[in-house]
């Protein structure tokens, strides 16, 4: 499993009552539910495509350099 780092969100009583509700009817605990919907927020706004993309850009653009070097 990778490791996962602790962050600290402040929610309003409100959003903590309707994070409480999520979890339950999900039948998961708070932190997977918070998990859950940034990850959905980041389908919606492309995000993990575009880190994707970032990431293979940068891993081609290694690869290259790594082979002018060595020739």
């Amino acid at each position: 499993m990778p490791r996962k780092c602790i962050v600290k969100v402040v929610l309003s009583k409100e959003q903590k009552e309707m994070l409480e509700e999520l979890a339950q009817r999900l039948g998961i605990s708070e932190s997977e539910t918070m998990r859950m919907a940034l990850m959905d927020y980041a389908k919606a706004l492309s995000l993990m495509e575009e880190r994707v993309r970032r990431r293979s850009l940068s891993a081609s653009s290694f690869d290259s350099k790594s082979i002018r070097s060595i020739t």
